[in-house]
């Protein structure tokens, strides 16, 4: 029995890994995620509404901006099409990854303006913010008009993060990663490179899911971030996530970690959604993106328009390294919101004592959350099947506002049809009160 399993496992291994092998030996993911439109202009504002002889309807010119922004090929396309300027900054962590990342630009320009910055979640990159399907409905927009200062960031291996100072994407190593290292790099060094720029004390945190838990997790580790990010405000912030929907998926969360490396390899995950969302064009690449989420969480996605959909799943999607997704897998398992597990003996890098075997004696070290001293908003769906806002509100002693929405699910904070009313609206009033 075991052998036709293990059989059946090498079968299912070289289904997925044969064409990812390909992607990595061919570079054809580097292209892809390094490719460049000709008329991509930095500074170049381009008109939110195509130049005609009449004056158009307000239907043809909103389906003229879904048409280009679906079209984008970058953020740079996608913030241009809402008629706002945008510059890319490079941040070099200290272990030698270089992180793109975006600062929106207004048309007036006043010192000193307080600094947002916002960072996205899991396999998504910095675009995810401007996704909405008209610029009211893009939350980092509202926020440059109010007269803040907006940067976006994004994570190491992600679509705008594929360099390294000695390493290359094809390398295993580049992929070796976890929230352990976004915690202890990505976040706080991108933070302190956004301060040194605007020549500013501190600044407002926003983050979404996996950004929210990249925020606690970095500010339990460093006392000084604490005093560096003056207020953190998350978005359906997922820490400790209630698991997934179906119960095959709930087998991979609780197996080891080495039959999602056989299956996945050790490099990057979802390294081919360009090539997919082509093949199967926007109405099938849409059907196939709902059906999975219903399948992955539950999600029935009912607050999210059509439209809405339309604009937000063609960019929703990007590469981050199979050992992210187990990190997430072992701290569902275990119900802790702790460091990576490395198996066995060997434990978390960063702070694990390698001994015996036995979780008795053996056991990850959790992120440190109780010594978190930053205040705290949390805007969160009742209807999110991945956050488990008990469990959070558990682990933190710093003050913390928490409003739970009804009927909302996980992407609703961002997308949902009253998303400006119920969760917009809340935002720029506590950021005002700052």
């Amino acid at each position: 029995m075991s052998r036709i399993l293990d059989l059946f496992l090498n079968l299912v291994a070289a289904t997925i890994q044969i064409p990812l092998l390909l992607l990595h030996t061919l570079g054809l993911e580097n292209w892809l995620a390094s490719f460049q439109s000709p008329f991509n202009f930095p500074d170049n504002v381009l008109p939110r509404s195509p130049p005609t002889s009449s004056s158009s309807t307000i239907l043809n010119t909103t389906r003229y901006l879904h048409n280009q922004i679906v079209d984008a090929v970058d953020i740079v396309q996608i913030v241009h099409l809402h008629g706002y300027k945008v510059h890319e900054h490079v941040v070099q962590t200290k272990d030698g990854y270089l992180l793109s990342i975006h600062r929106i630009v207004s048309q007036s320009a006043p010192k000193n303006k307080p600094v947002v910055y916002m960072h996205h979640g899991l396999l998504t990159n910095s675009e995810l913010f401007v996704l909405g399907d008209t610029t009211s409905r893009c939350l980092p927009f509202r926020l440059v008009d109010l007269g803040y200062d907006v940067w976006l960031g994004n994570n190491r291996g992600n679509k705008y993060s594929r360099k390294h100072l000695t390493l290359s994407s094809r390398d295993v190593k580049f992929w070796d990663y976890s929230l352990d290292e976004f915690a202890m790099f990505d976040i706080p060094d991108t933070i302190d490179y956004i301060l040194r720029a605007t020549d500013q004390p501190d600044l407002t945190y926003i983050g979404f899911s996996q950004g929210s838990a990249q925020c606690l997790a970095a500010l339990s580790l460093d006392r000084d971030l604490n005093s560096k990010i003056k207020y953190f405000i998350g978005l359906s912030p997922a820490m400790v996530p209630k698991g997934l929907n179906h119960p095959v998926l709930s087998f991979f969360v609780n197996s080891a970690a080495n039959l999602m490396y056989r299956l996945f390899g050790r490099r990057a995950i979802l390294p081919s959604v360009v090539f997919w969302q082509k093949l199967m064009g926007p109405a099938l690449y849409e059907l196939v993106v709902d059906r999975s989420l219903v399948f992955l969480f539950g999600w029935e996605s009912r607050n999210v328009t059509k439209s809405q959909k339309r604009v937000g799943y063609a960019h929703m999607f990007s590469p981050s390294s199979v050992k992210s997704v187990i990190h997430w897998f072992q701290i569902i398992s275990s119900g802790r919101f702790q460091m990576f597990d490395e198996g066995g003996t060997s434990g978390s890098r960063l702070v694990y004592l390698s001994g015996a075997a036995s979780l008795k004696t053996n056991r990850v070290a959790p992120f440190p959350t109780p010594t978190i001293t930053t205040p705290i908003l949390l805007i969160y769906g009742k209807s999110d099947s991945l956050v488990d806002i008990d469990n959070t509100l558990s682990q933190l002693t710093c003050p913390v506002d928490v409003v739970g929405i009804d009927k909302y699910e996980h992407m609703d904070t961002l997308w949902a049809a009253d998303v400006e009313d119920k969760v917009f609206q809340l935002v720029t009033k506590t950021l005002a009160s700052i």
